[in-house]
């Protein structure tokens, strides 16, 4: 048996609260794959205009921020502004003062991470609203629901259907891509499985693991995976900060699959 009690930031009923507030800009927080971008434009409304930061690298940042001024500057529908830990400073500060100008609706989103309380904090303090989606790994009740919506959306569906024993093992899997990783997954064994039964063995190799980690060996897994994150990679910082040796954080990493 699985249990796993999860914060509630990230269910609809948080969301109707955002939505009823008419607080704005909204900030989206999530994990890659975790649904940002679907959750900015269903709460932008009909036919948002989309900015991407990440395209400042191929535009430049003169014709970035001028396209984003135009847009700030004019009426029209809501404006979702994607991936903002790929700002600069300089364009960072540009986007929090004019912000509170605007008289369009803004949804910002962003994983999460250090940088909302550094460079991009900023963005943070002009936002109403903040929203925080929960990862797939600590949703892991909703998973083989999810698993049999996906494979409904298929060509296959009617013709094929997850066993209890599959969706039990995609349940057990930690989904670092999130929903987009799950997504990806179900549309294979879709293709490789035209009638019948989708079994364990169908499953890529990298997701056919039968034991779930324990609630403890999945924190354990969670806090380590954590501290590497906020030392930036280096393993000699994070193993200092969760108090034990290099050595010790080797073996554990080893022991639950962190690569």
């Amino acid at each position: 048996m699985l249990v796993d009690i999860v914060p509630q930031r990230g269910s609809r009923r948080g969301r109707a609260r955002a939505d009823a507030s008419g607080q704005w800009p909204l900030l989206v927080v999530g994990e890659p794959g975790s649904g940002r971008t679907t959750e900015a434009r269903r709460a932008a409304g009909p036919v948002p205009t989309v900015l991407d930061a990440t395209a400042v690298a191929r535009r430049g940042e003169a014709a970035w921020a001028a396209t984003l001024g135009t847009l700030l500057e004019e009426d029209g529908p809501a404006v979702v502004v994607e991936n903002i830990e790929f700002l600069s400073e300089r364009l960072t500060m540009l986007l929090a003062k004019s912000l509170p100008g605007t008289r369009r609706r803004v949804v910002l989103t962003s994983t999460p991470g250090d940088h909302l309380v550094g460079m991009h904090a900023p963005l943070v303090g002009v936002c109403g609203a903040r929203q925080e989606l929960v990862p797939l790994r600590r949703r892991r009740h909703e998973i083989p629901r999810l698993a049999e919506e996906m494979l409904a959306e298929t060509s296959a569906f009617g013709r094929v259907r997850l066993t209890a024993e599959t969706l039990r093992v995609l349940a057990a899997q930690s989904w670092p891509g999130n929903l987009t990783e799950l997504r990806r997954t179900v549309l294979g064994l879709a293709q490789i499985r035209t009638a019948g039964d989708i079994l364990p063995s169908d499953l890529p190799a990298s997701h056919r693991d039968r034991s779930p980690a324990s609630p403890f060996r999945q924190a354990e897994r969670e806090v380590i995976i954590a501290a590497i994150e906020a030392a930036n990679g280096n393993r000699r910082e994070a193993a200092r900060a969760l108090g034990v040796s290099r050595s010790t954080l080797y073996n554990r990493m080893r022991a639950l699959r962190i690569h």
